[in-house]
C-alpha cells in the first residue's frame, strides 16, 4: 500500500510538472473587476450561466445585492448608507477573469419588492429561447403579502431578458409567494431559488433554515410554481440549494450554518443525490438530507488556511466538460467590509470538482495556491490522476476512561461542580444530567468536567449518547467536549438537539476581539446516531493550533468536517459538558486521548 501511494503521489507531481508550463493557472480569490479597474471585493451567493448564444465560450457571473467596493462606504461616518448593487453581473471568457457589465436592476423592482428589500441569491437560466433571472425578494410589496406591513415576508421573483446582461424585465408577481409559518408576520424563509429541467418539466427549489428547503413543479412558462411542494432539506440545517445532473443522478448541494459571521463564519456545503429532481436526496451513507438527523456528504468546508465560511456554491462544467464550483469565502485576514454594519466581505472562489465513486469531491478546497485553470476549448482537459484516500494518521493511545468504577479517576476535576445527584459513573459510563446552563459568550454557567491534555499533536475521541426524543428541544440541548483555555476561549464538539433537528456542532469562541467582531462561530460535522462518536485531531502549527473534527454513527465510518484554528496554548484542558437545557441526560461511554505521530 505504501508503494502504491508513493507512485500515486509521483504521478500527480509529474502531471503537475508536465502541465504547469502549458496550462494557464489561477489563484483564489478570482479577479473580479469593476468598470474602473478596481477589484470587486464582494460576490456572495455566486451563480454562473454559460451563454448558449455566444460564438466563443462566454460565461456570466451573478452576485447577491451587496456593496462591492470599499469606495462605496458611507460618508461622514453615517451608518447604513452603503451603496448596494442590485445583483451585480460580470462576464468572462475563461472562468477566471471577470469584468463588470452592470447591475440587473437600477433599484428594487417597483410593485414587487418593498423599498428596503434585499435581492439575494440570483439564479440565471436559459429556457425556451429566453434568459430568466430568479432571485430572492426578502420583503415583498404589501400587494403580494398575506399580511401588510411585514418586513420578512420573503418570496421568489423572476425577470426575463433577451441577453444574459439584460435589460431585465421583472415579472409583476412572485414565482413563489410568501409562505406563512404562523400568525401575523411569522413567515417561512422563501430564499435561494434554483431551477432545473428534466424531460421538459421544470422544477424550482427554494427555502432556507426557516422552514427548510423545498422543491416544487414550475409552470411551463417559468413564471409561477404549481403543484405540491416537497421538502428536500431539513429546517435549521440547509439553505442555498444548487442542483445538477451527473451520471444519471440528481445532486443537491446545500449550505449550512451562518453565512455571514466575519472570521467566525463556519458555512459549509454538503451533498446528497436522488434519481429524480423531487428527491429524496440521500448522502453516501444513506441518510436523508431532510430528516431530523439530517444527512449530507461534505463537499466544501474550511481546512485551516486563510479561507473560512465557504459555501452557497454554483456547479458547472467548463468548455471541455471538466466540472468546477464557484462559491463565496471569507478571508480571515480581512473578513469585513464593515464590522460595525455587519457587512461580511465574501469573495468569489473557484475549485475543481471530480466525481469519485459517484460523489463530488473538491480536493484541497478551499484552495490558496496556484492551480490549473478551467478549459475554454473543447480540447481534452488534463485529468488529475485518481488518488487513494489518505492513510489514517497513526495514533498512540495515552489513556482511555470508560467511567466503569464508582469514582472518577484522579485526572478529572470539576469547573463549577454540579449537584451530587446530577452525575454518576457506572457500568454504562458517565451519566450527566443536562443543565439549563451554557458556555456561550457571556453566559458561562455550565459545569465542565476537566482533564489535562498532552503536549504536541493529539486526538480526542468520545462516545456519547444524548438521550432526547427526535422532536427535541426548545433550546440547544447538547453533550460532548470542549478544549478550553478559559470560559471565553475554546473549541467545542457536541451532539446538539434543537427545534427537532439533531446535528453535530463544531464551534469556536474567543476573546478579546476587535470592536463589533463576533466571539462565537459554528459549523457542523456529519450526522449523529442513536449513539455518536466524536473525534478531534489537534495539530500545533507555529504559535497556533488546528482543530479538525470528525463524527461517526458506528465508530467505524467517520465523516470529516472543517478545521478551526485557535491559540489556546499548552495549558488548554479537555472538558466534558452536558448543557443547553434541563430535563435530559447524556451518557459518555468512553473518552480517550492519543498521541498523533507523523
Amino acid at each position: 500500500m505504501g508503494l502504491r501511494r508513493n507512485l500515486g503521489t509521483l504521478a500527480v507531481t509529474l502531471w503537475l510538472a508536465a502541465t504547469a508550463w502549458a496550462a494557464p493557472t489561477y489563484r483564489n480569490p478570482l479577479p473580479v473587476q469593476l468598470a474602473n479597474g478596481e477589484p470587486a471585493q464582494n460576490c456572495a451567493d455566486p451563480a454562473v450561466l454559460r451563454d448558449p448564444r455566444a460564438k466563443i465560450p462566454t460565461w456570466y457571473l451573478y452576485c447577491t445585492s451587496d456593496p462591492v467596493s470599499k469606495n462605496e462606504r458611507p460618508q461622514d461616518g453615517e451608518k447604513g448608507r452603503w451603496h448596494f448593487h442590485m445583483i451585480a453581473i460580470y462576464r468572462s471568457t475563461d472562468l477566471v477573469h471577470w469584468n463588470y457589465v452592470g447591475d440587473a436592476f437600477a433599484d428594487r423592482p417597483a410593485g414587487l419588492a418593498a423599498p428596503t428589500s434585499g435581492l439575494w441569491a440570483p439564479e440565471p437560466e436559459y429556457m425556451d429561447g429566453h434568459y430568466f433571472l430568479y432571485f430572492t425578494v426578502t420583503d415583498v410589496a404589501d400587494a403580494h403579502s398575506p399580511q401588510a406591513g411585514c418586513d420578512k415576508d420573503s418570496a421568489i421573483g423572476v425577470a426575463v431578458a433577451e441577453s444574459p446582461a439584460g435589460p431585465w424585465v421583472p415579472a409583476a408577481t412572485p414565482v413563489v409567494p410568501p409562505r406563512r409559518a404562523g400568525p401575523g408576520c411569522d413567515f417561512q424563509w422563501t430564499f435561494d431559488p434554483k431551477v432545473v429541467e428534466d424531460g421538459g418539466r421544470k422544477w424550482i427549489y427554494y427555502g432556507s433554515y426557516g422552514g427548510g428547503v423545498w422543491v416544487q413543479p414550475l409552470r411551463r412558462d417559468g413564471l409561477a410554481a404549481e403543484g405540491t411542494p416537497r421538502k428536500v432539506g431539513a429546517a435549521g440545517r440547509y439553505e442555498g440549494a444548487e442542483v445538477v445532473k451527473h451520471g444519471g443522478w440528481w445532486y443537491l448541494f446545500a449550505s449550512t450554518t451562518d453565512c455571514c459571521n466575519g472570521p467566525l463564519t463556519g458555512y459549509a456545503v454538503y451533498a446528497g443525490r436522488a434519481r429524480t429532481p423531487a428527491g429524496p436526496f440521500l448522502d453516501r451513507l444513506g441518510q436523508d438530507m431532510a430528516a431530523s438527523r439530517a444527512g449530507g456528504t461534505p463537499v466544501l468546508f474550511q481546512n485551516g488556511n486563510r479561507w473560512v465560511g465557504v459555501g452557497h456554491n454554483t456547479v458547472f462544467p467548463d468548455a471541455a466538460g471538466q466540472w468546477w464550483t464557484i462559491y463565496h469565502g471569507i478571508d480571515v485576514k480581512e473578513p469585513f467590509f464593515s464590522a460595525r454594519d455587519k457587512l461580511t466581505r465574501r469573495l468569489a472562489l473557484l475549485d475543481r470538482i471530480d466525481w469519485v465513486d459517484g460523489w463530488p469531491v473538491a480536493r484541497g478546497a478551499p484552495s490558496d495556491e496556484p492551480r490549473p485553470a478551467p478549459s475554454t476549448t473543447m480540447d481534452a482537459h488534463p485529468r488529475l490522476p485518481a488518488l487513494a484516500p489518505p492513510p489514517a494518521e497513526p495514533a498512540r493511545p495515552l489513556w482511555t476512561d470508560t467511567f466503569a468504577g464508582t469514582k472518577l479517576d484522579e485526572r478529572w476535576t470539576w469547573l463549577r461542580p454540579p449537584a451530587a445527584d446530577a452525575w454518576s459513573p457506572g457500568p454504562r459510563g458517565l451519566t450527566l444530567a443536562t443543565a439549563a446552563a451554557d458556555l456561550h459568550v457571556d453566559t458561562n454557567t455550565a459545569s465542565v468536567l476537566q482533564a489535562p491534555l498532552p503536549d504536541g499533536d493529539y486526538r480526542i475521541e468520545a462516545v456519547v449518547k444524548l438521550d432526547v426524543p427526535d422532536d427535541c428541544c426548545a433550546t440547544a440541548v447538547q453533550a460532548g467536549f470542549v478544549v478550553m483555555r478559559d470560559d471565553d476561549n475554546y473549541v467545542k464538539l457536541v451532539e446538539m438537539a434543537h427545534g427537532g433537528l439533531h446535528q453535530v456542532e463544531f464551534a469556536k469562541e474567543l476573546a478579546p476581539v476587535p470592536a463589533d467582531y463576533p466571539r462565537y462561530g459554528n459549523t457542523v460535522v456529519g450526522t449523529p446516531g442513536a449513539t455518536t462518536w466524536l473525534r478531534l485531531d489537534v495539530h500545533r502549527v507555529g504559535g497556533e493550533e488546528r482543530y479538525t473534527a470528525y463524527s461517526s454513527r458506528d465508530g467505524q465510518v467517520w465523516v470529516g468536517g472543517g478545521t478551526w484554528t485557535h491559540r489556546l496554548g499548552r495549558e488548554a484542558r479537555l472538558g466534558l459538558v452536558a448543557m443547553g437545557g434541563a430535563g435530559h441526560r447524556a451518557v459518555f461511554g468512553r473518552v480517550s486521548v492519543s498521541r498523533l505521530s507523523h
